[in-house]
């Protein structure tokens, strides 16, 4: 047992000295907290006024710099007078010669130090305000303001005068409140010592406090009390529950165990799962762009080790959308992994292919050794997909493009093969379907330039910035019109762009549907307008791509049109090409059977060109063949070519079908056409596209059948 009741004593008394000094610290601190605290927000504040200052007069000193107004920049400063703490000011031209000034009176201007960073800053007692004058992303000039801080020192003196007497005062009620604490703590803590000591070295568990307190240790003490009552009780339950214990642990440990090892396979197919969805594609099961990128790294760091080539190819599948969109996402969707089977079996094992996204492929190439082996890939890539696929009840046809990306000479980190590759993929699809095309530094400032072509499209839909034209198509035995062609034209300010431009563009990007239901609403609108001014009533064609004819809302569209134009139907002729039924053939079919059922014309446009069977042409609802342009310009050249033409009119005829002979230009290829018997030609040989009020012109004058050649239009 203790003897020596100086002890406690002792120890309380440095108790509260620490407590006293942690007080005393912690006034400290928060003090300068404070004091810092105040110090900032007022520097921050001078910083601001002198920003705003600064903002106000680069931008009222902008159209000095300009137009090299110094008298004016010299004015604007002036503003500064109001402003007692301004010293002085300057403004420089973007070669650090003095432009304007303000000199606050009795104030030395220093030489201008170059090495001064923009922004606020404090040195020698003075605040410096440093910024650039900028117009349109370019320097004009920059600016300079200097004022005093005696402010700044004032209110530092004041603060810390207030910060001292906090201090002081908190520090004597710190005191004064920790030294009554003490003297409340020390007589039930010395009671308890004493119990505590008896217990621990003589196990006597009857003792207890007498203390009578309605305070904490009041509590203390009667839960001290009832402890050695409950130690009592249970000390002789102690030793049975012991062996309880033992058991129950030996049995809780064993199934723990089960669970551990059960638990453990679970993480591990967890694991695996998430493995797999962070870096396959849950619908090809093709690595996606993730695990692409981390074996793009790896590939890039292996080919600069080895001083080898890695081929990046970029596959976009073209008119994929078209299929998506009419067919729905279910035939999309099994369409893809039709695609991603072929093209992991054109690459070698040790290839990846993966999925970009969306209709996207990305091909990496190791251990590549030639040029050829390149093309020998992409060649055999493209041909893979040139198959029909069977989805379903339908079969699709569909084409690749393909981007080529080759490190190291088109790009030594992922990004810039990914981006170069894009690039080029985007350059294949401009030559045509089923191309590939490898990268060209010349490509970077293409695309910049289809960018931008890209947004004014956008623009120009917005703005129906169109205009459309018309072309005639006469009856070679008549002579005269019995249709117009409408084609469309993009009148980009001044410029008129060509559709071979911006078609494309727009098929791509997804605004060919909004074009072609413009186009659609303005001929039957014009064709209408024409009958009712008393002119003959003719078909107008309006061209009609595959993904406007799949979408959805065609037949909807083609019914409104003429409805609001109030134009029969038989006077509208829809132009498609030979894809339009390739994509999706039955698709295909029920539309043109329901345009057919409305007695609306159709018409095969470019017939030649694609790869249409004689079975599907024999199914198709369709009207007129027009044979295209390019194998009128090679009549009379070729007994091949004249032969081709003359195939295509005599199956035309054997149909029942109109056939049309595009882009008719000389007298010889008129009278080659004329004895071979086709039924309409249309070309610049009569006249070329005219705008609407020239077309009604040209309706006007008519065409006798014995006098074909006198109407030409220039």
């Amino acid at each position: 047992m203790w003897t020596n009741n100086a002890r406690p004593k002792s120890f309380f008394r440095k108790q509260f000295l620490v407590i006293v000094g942690i007080n005393m610290l912690s006034l400290a601190l928060a003090s300068g907290l404070l004091f810092s605290n105040f110090v900032n927000d007022y520097t921050d504040n001078l910083i601001n006024i002198a920003r705003t200052k600064g903002l106000l007069l680069s931008s009222a000193s902008t159209s000095a710099l300009l137009f090299n107004d110094q008298q004016a920049a010299t004015a604007n400063l002036e503003f500064l007078q109001h402003y007692p703490a301004t010293r002085y000011a300057q403004i420089f031209d973007t070669n650090f010669q003095l432009f304007a000034k303000y000199v606050r009176e009795g104030q030395v201007v220093p030489p201008f130090d170059k090495a001064l960073s923009f922004g606020g800053s404090f040195r020698n007692n003075n605040m410096y305000w440093y910024a650039s004058i900028d117009m349109d992303e370019q320097t004009l000039g920059y600016i300079l303001i200097v004022t005093d801080t005696e402010s700044l020192q004032a209110q530092q003196e004041r603060y810390a005068l207030i910060i001292i007497l906090v201090f002081i005062v908190s520090l004597l009620l710190a005191y004064i409140l920790n030294w009554h604490m003490q003297k409340r703590l020390t007589t039930p803590i010395s009671q308890l010592i004493n119990l505590v000591s008896n217990v621990a070295q003589e196990r006597q568990y009857n003792k207890r406090l007498t203390l009578n307190r309605n305070d904490e240790f009041g509590d203390l003490f009667r839960g001290v009390n009832l402890m050695l009552e409950t130690i009592e009780q249970h000390k002789t339950q102690l030793q049975g529950d012991s062996a309880r214990l033992e058991n129950l642990v030996k049995l809780r440990t064993e199934q723990l165990q089960q669970h551990s090892d059960r638990l453990e396979n679970v993480v591990q197919l967890r694991t695996e799962q998430l493995y797999n969805r962070a870096n396959f594609d849950a619908l090809t099961q093709l690595p996606n762009r993730h695990l692409l990128a981390d074996r793009l790294s790896h590939g890039i760091v292996k080919a600069r080790r080895e001083s080898k080539m890695l081929v990046l190819m970029f596959l976009d599948l073209n008119r994929f959308k078209v299929i998506n969109d009419s067919l729905g996402h279910a035939v999309g969707d099994q369409l893809l992994s039709h695609v991603a089977e072929k093209l992991s079996g054109v690459v070698r094992e040790t290839d990846s292919v993966a999925r970009w996204g969306g209709d996207e492929f990305v091909m990496l190439l190791e251990q590549i050794t030639s040029h050829d082996s390149i093309v020998k890939i992409a060649e055999e890539l493209v041909k893979s997909l040139d198959a029909p696929v069977l989805v379903g009840d339908h079969e699709l046809y569909i084409s690749a493009s393909i981007g080529i990306a080759i490190y190291p000479q088109d790009g030594d980190d992922p990004v810039s093969l990914l981006k170069h590759a894009d690039i080029s993929m985007y350059k294949a699809k401009e030559r045509g379907l089923g191309e590939y095309c490898f990268f060209h530094p010349d490509m970077l400032v293409q695309s910049v330039e289809r960018l931008s072509l890209e947004n004014q499209l956008r623009a120009a839909v917005e703005k129906q910035q169109f205009f459309l034209v018309y072309q005639p198509q006469i009856c070679i035995i008549s002579g005269k019109v019995v249709g117009v062609e409408a084609l469309i034209r993009w009148q980009n300010g001044p410029v008129v762009i060509s559709p071979l431009v911006f078609l494309p563009l727009a098929e791509e990007i997804g605004l060919m549907h909004q074009i072609t239901q413009w186009a659609l609403n303005e001929a039957c609108q014009q064709n209408w307008c024409w009958q009712q001014a008393g002119l003959p009533k003719i078909r107008v064609a309006v061209n009609f791509p595959v993904s406007a004819l799949l979408h959805a809302k065609c037949l909807e569209d083609i019914q409104k049109a003429l409805k609001t134009s109030s134009l029969d139907a038989q006077y509208l002729e829809i132009e498609i090409t030979e894809d339009s039924f390739m994509s999706s053939t039955k698709k295909a079919i029920d539309v043109l059977q329901q345009l057919q059922d409305l007695n609306i014309q159709i018409a095969i446009d470019d017939f030649g060109t694609g790869y249409s069977s004689l079975s599907y042409l024999r199914d198709l609802p369709v009207n007129a063949l027009k044979i295209d342009g390019s194998f009128i310009q090679g009549l009379g050249q070729t007994r091949a070519n004249d032969g081709i033409v003359q195939s295509i009119i005599t199956l035309g005829k054997s149909l029942n079908l109109l056939v049309v002979g595009e882009c008719v230009e000389e007298q010889a290829q008129l009278d080659i056409l004329s004895s071979m018997q086709c039924d309409i030609i249309q070309g610049y040989f009569f006249s070329k596209p005219l705008k609407s009020f020239e077309m009604a012109e040209y309706l006007e004058k008519g065409i006798e059948a014995n006098d074909i050649t006198a109407t030409k239009h220039p």
